[in-house]
């Protein structure tokens, strides 16, 4: 108990330090020092150049990182060895992961000359990672895990949602200044954001008045205070712009903002038997597809970058597309929740199996959803984020509801799955032409005798829940079996046309075609058997045919000018 104790001053400790650095941080940006030093990760060739005017800054900043960097490392271990949580172990995981990432992030700001993609990336990954500190400080705390012990009264459980209004709020506040302070642009969007956090704030306040957890009312005022007198001084820096230690304030005020709202997201979070888990929440975004759609969007967007671009969106891009995918995985399965729980395969997502409210599942899904296509809009481009909002209501709303009422939701269902690849082209380009096209093709196609095998291997699972996939409206599966053939042979042509648009060269079309024939031969013996143990085959030979050819067409690409 002592060590755990002990683990959470250190935290705490880590936490200040951390802040500290924001503030060295926004001194820099403050100051114009960003290139007042030209090399990294030394300093002038140097690990301590004369700390003369803006290298002060500069090299100051990086000496604090390096320190926060140490910091968290011990931060991880610690926690790996006395925390018994094992979410609090994965929250320092993530610090850790973050911390390194940052450090990265620092320098190609410094090396790249100050782009603004990856300036701005640096700022709010600097506002994560101590909302992350903050967090192993906050859930630590021996008054904080004592008060878990207690059931929250009902009207401070319905103030769950505005919590997370506010915090994520003030965490596009802070994404929006780092914008304003790299680009110049957005500044109506951030005052517009800044009085919806006001006004949530105050109702937030209201709300929390007759509360009978002291914190969370006395949370809630110094929220308020917080952000009045950050839209206050944000007005002050408006008219006095060169001022260094008003834009300072401005943004480590903001910090404040978003600290206080963590923390009583914190405080508000559920109790007892009905406490999230973060393990949960990553099941609800299925974690494993998510990172199949990723590896098309990145393929599209690396496939379609033009000759001498800079490929410092592809980080907006990901997250964006990871929030709306993950966003639209929750929502389906809060949809279906009462229909997983007849199945053996989905019996014990966080719904079913009762470790989570429907409704909790509901609000983190749209969060989720509405963050990336917000994130998408705002750093990469409007094409990218209206592909991304397609194959969300694709998704939710028409090839959901659909798997109750017809076979062609496999159809319909695999709109949204060929839309990854063409979110990253876009966000390389901006634009769409027909070669990106193609690659929507041969996702569309690759779906069926995927999802057609899927529904083979788990007939009985699905006709238990009402699902109307097309192995589950025929007897013999002659249908399925010649369906399976033909999407199998309508793969090949789909996967050399790259090669036929000048997207990719000969060693891809060889490639290509030797996966394709290969890939047709296990669903034509597939079409023949109608087995389970040959649908297994058709099943895996899908999820490893198409990284492999995505592999190669990145490898072998033509850019295209």
């Amino acid at each position: 108990m002592h060590s755990r104790l002990l683990f959470h001053r250190y935290a705490c400790l880590t936490a200040a330090v951390t802040f500290g650095l924001l503030i060295a941080g926004a001194l820099v940006t403050s100051t114009g020092s960003g290139l007042a030093v030209p090399d990294w990760p030394l300093s002038y060739g140097t690990w301590f150049p004369p700390m003369v005017g803006g290298i002060l800054y500069e090299h100051g900043h990086r000496m604090i990182a390096a320190f926060v960097g140490l910091l968290i490392i011990g931060l991880a271990v610690w926690c790996a060895r006395v925390e018994p949580r094992r979410w609090v172990k994965r929250l320092s995981a993530a610090a850790l992961a973050a911390v390194i990432v940052q450090g990265l992030l620092g320098g190609l700001t410094v090396l790249l000359m100050l782009p603004p993609q990856i300036s701005i990336a640096h700022a709010c990954l600097g506002q994560t990672l101590f909302c992350l500190v903050l967090s192993i400080a906050l859930c630590t705390s021996p008054g904080w895990q004592a008060r878990r012990a207690w059931p929250l009264e009902p009207i401070t459980a319905s103030l769950r949602g505005v919590a997370g209004g506010a915090v994520l709020l003030a965490a596009a506040q802070l994404a929006l200044g780092a914008v304003i302070r790299h680009t110049g642009y957005a500044v109506m969007w951030h005052l517009a954001g800044a009085i919806a956090l006001l006004l949530v704030s105050g109702w937030f306040a209201f709300a929390a008045r007759s509360s009978a957890e002291p914190l969370v009312r006395r949370g809630t005022g110094r929220l308020v205070l917080l952000v009045g007198l950050q839209i206050a001084l944000g007005l002050t820096v408006f008219t006095h712009r060169g001022s260094v230690m008003l834009r300072t304030g401005h943004v480590v005020l903001g910090a404040l903002v978003l600290a206080q709202a963590v923390a009583l997201a914190w405080e508000i979070l559920p109790r007892r038997r009905s406490s999230l888990r973060a393990a949960d929440l990553l099941e609800l975004t299925k974690a494993r597809l998510s990172a199949l759609v990723l590896l098309t969007t990145a393929a599209g967007f690396w496939i379609g970058l033009r000759p001498g671009d800079s490929a410092v969106r592809l980080l907006p891009v990901l997250l964006g597309t990871a929030l709306v995918v993950g966003g639209a995985n929750a929502l389906n399965q809060w949809l279906e929740w009462s229909l997983d729980g007849r199945m053996e395969r989905t019996k014990h997502r966080p719904i079913p199996a009762g470790r989570m409210a429907p409704d909790t599942a509901r609000r983190f899904g749209l969060v989720c959803a509405i963050s990336g296509l917000l994130a998408l809009a705002v750093a990469v481009n409007g094409v990218s984020a209206l592909l991304a909002a397609c194959g969300l209501i694709s998704y939710v709303y028409f090839y959901t509801p659909m798997k109750r009422q017809t076979p062609l939701c496999t159809l319909v269902g695999a709109i949204p799955g060929a839309l990854p690849p063409l979110i990253g082209w876009a966000g390389a380009r901006g634009t769409l032409g027909q070669e990106a096209w193609a690659l929507f093709a041969i996702l569309f196609v690759w779906q069926l005798p995927h999802f057609l095998a899927l529904a083979l291997l788990h007939r009985a699972d699905y006709a238990r829940a009402g699902f109307r996939m097309l192995p589950l409206t025929e007897s013999g599966g002659l249908t399925t079996a010649r369906q399976m053939l033909l999407y199998g042979l309508a793969l090949l042509p789909a996967s050399l046309c790259p090669t036929v648009l000048g997207l990719a060269g000969p060693a891809y079309f060889v490639g290509a075609l030797l996966l394709g024939v290969g890939f047709a031969a296990i669903a034509a013996r597939t079409a023949w058997r109608r087995t389970p143990a040959a649908a297994r085959q058709l099943f895996l030979a899908s999820v490893l045919y198409l990284p492999v050819l995505l592999a190669l067409m990145a490898l072998d690409r033509r850019p295209l000018s």
